[in-house]
């Protein structure tokens, strides 16, 4: 899909060649109409194709956006994606999450026995609802989002967040946490994002990821039904599987230590992974 901009022709699409978690060929399994998605918008594609890796299995889009196209998505967003809403609504959704997190990383006596005031980085913080609530449990929280009005509502309030890439975040800032809630299946490339976290997550520390899982009894009724909304998602590039995602975090070196199923959308799963010894 491109468009013309003066005179000059902007491509919105780049076409993943190979499978974009093991770069083995895929084959085409369905192709879902995206004009219904509440973000979609002329000149955006009105279908994405989605594929299936012959080696992995995993579930991905023949094609993902190039700078250009995410510019042009991110003219529109989900009012979820933005600063908002009941703020005791937002605590009570997002509190189980931090007590999980603290109770993995050595539990709260630990935690607030520290010389120094715990991190944690929120990746496509959206909202702000994680950072707010991590903050409310003593944590030095900050907010990381492609969507600049997203970041203004936050800092409006008086949190921290930034506009920034994930992968442009400097490698030297070590944090306790970090969270990619319903995050890596907008990443073309997940791999190197979690490579990354493992970077600059400390040794002790904990990485939080959420997002739908294909296999589960949800997400199943869904296609039986014929009303699943993920398969138009124009933001997606990824439909993991529980076992394809752990396996992925297997090998960029963590250990699962967590499972949760919440409810902040449908069909989600929940991990706790901690860095591994050796890698």
């Amino acid at each position: 899909m491109s468009r013309l901009i003066f005179g000059g022709l902007v491509s919105l699409q780049i076409q993943f060649e190979h499978c974009p978690l093991c770069s083995s060929d895929g084959s085409l399994i369905g192709i879902a109409d995206c004009t219904h998605h509440q973000l979609w918008h002329e000149p955006l594609p009105r279908s994405l194709e989605w594929m299936k890796c012959n080696a992995c299995e995993h579930i991905y889009t023949r094609h993902y956006w190039s700078k250009e196209g995410l510019s042009e998505v991110f003219k529109n967003a989900h009012k979820n994606q933005l600063a908002g809403g009941d703020p005791d609504t937002n605590r009570t959704i997002w509190a189980p999450v931090v007590e999980r997190a603290i109770k993995i990383i050595g539990g709260f006596k630990k935690i607030y026995s520290l010389k120094y005031s715990p991190t944690w980085l929120d990746i496509g913080c959206g909202s702000g609802g994680l950072i707010m609530t991590a903050a409310d449990f003593g944590f030095d929280s900050i907010g990381l989002d492609g969507r600049l009005e997203a970041v203004n509502r936050i800092l409006s309030l008086g949190f921290n967040a930034r506009q920034v890439d994930f992968m442009d975040y400097p490698d030297d800032k070590s944090v306790d946490v970090i969270s990619m809630m319903d995050v890596l299946e907008h990443i073309p490339y997940p791999t190197s994002a979690i490579e990354k976290a493992r970077r600059i997550i400390r040794d002790d520390g904990l990485l939080i990821i959420s997002l739908p899982d294909l296999t589960s009894s949800s997400w199943r009724i869904m296609d039986a039904t014929r009303t699943n909304p993920y398969w138009m998602e124009i933001e997606h590039h990824h439909n993991f599987s529980r076992k394809r995602l752990t396996s992925l975090l297997e090998v960029c070196g963590f250990s699962i230590v967590g499972f949760s199923v919440p409810y902040r959308y449908k069909a989600q799963m929940e991990l706790y992974a901690v860095k591994t010894n050796v890698f």
